[in-house]
């Protein structure tokens, strides 16, 4: 038997995030070049990944997002489709390395979509997270487990704090009162990672490297049905901790695989 075999658990250790708004009349052409193309080519077929979900904003969706003046979204009613990857723990510069020749293959044969706008895309480091369930889904089936919705917050951490110290204090002081008792499952803390130099050139840089932890919360609902009681006051309560600031909160919906989505939009 032979190949590069693992002994290692199963776990999550790192994810990319994508969030990409189609050009005017693009909309269907990229979903579908994305599902049934790119994201398989260069994502699941990955060395190293252990699963990806796609998810959606419609105009309703779009319109709680806050602030309306942010580094990722301007204006904020762009980012219209989220691609999430996860990547098992300590093999982060192995599943790129594949991706980055994989990258120049699909380009060579012309398998690239120009007409879209990429908002962010950015590898993460996981930090853990908080959970409604002692003895719920693992964070490693969470993109399998196919939750309805989910929502991203980017949050900036306190001049006064470390990194570290901001995740301790989202995962010990804000995130357990954010699940308990609501179909928010689980609270998981990533940080960004900065861009590798062979990332495309239409991928903007990574801000907030260092300062930045993005929560992202798996809502067993359609994020909107919770969004006043508990994401709409999220960067009020970091604030009011002294643990940081809001950058961006959004919620999403899951795509349907195989389905062009219901966008609602104008």
């Amino acid at each position: 038997m032979s190949g590069n075999f693992s002994d290692e658990r199963v776990e999550l250790g790192h994810a990319i995030f994508g969030l990409v708004q189609p050009h005017v009349g693009q909309v269907q052409a990229w979903n579908r070049y994305y599902e049934r193309d790119h994201l398989i080519a260069a994502g699941t077929c990955a060395p190293w990944t252990m699963a990806v979900q796609r998810f959606l904003a419609t105009r309703r969706h779009k319109s709680v997002r806050y602030p309306s003046e942010n580094p990722i979204a301007n204006p904020s009613s762009k980012g219209l489709f989220l691609a999430a990857i996860w990547i098992q723990k300590g093999r982060f510069a192995d599943q790129q390395a594949w991706v980055a020749e994989q990258m120049q293959v699909l380009g060579a044969k012309g398998r690239n979509f120009d007409e879209r706008d990429v908002l962010t895309t950015a590898g993460y480091d996981y930090l853990g997270g908080a959970f409604r369930d002692s003895d719920g889904v693992p964070p490693e089936l969470a993109l399998d487990r196919r939750y309805p919705g989910v929502v991203l917050s980017w949050l900036q951490r306190d001049r006064g704090l470390s990194l570290e110290a901001f995740r301790d204090g989202l995962v010990g002081e804000v995130l357990p009162g954010l699940v308990a008792d609501s179909p928010i499952t689980m609270a998981l803390c990533f940080t960004p990672l900065p861009k590798a130099d062979w990332w495309p050139k239409a991928a903007p840089e990574v801000p907030g490297v260092g300062e930045w932890v993005l929560v992202v919360s798996f809502v067993d609902a359609d994020p909107l049905e919770v969004w006043d009681e508990r994401f709409a006051g999220l960067g009020d309560e970091v604030a009011a901790r002294g643990l940081g600031s809001a950058v961006f909160v959004a919620p999403f919906v899951a795509v349907v695989p195989g389905e062009d989505p219901d966008l609602d939009e104008p």
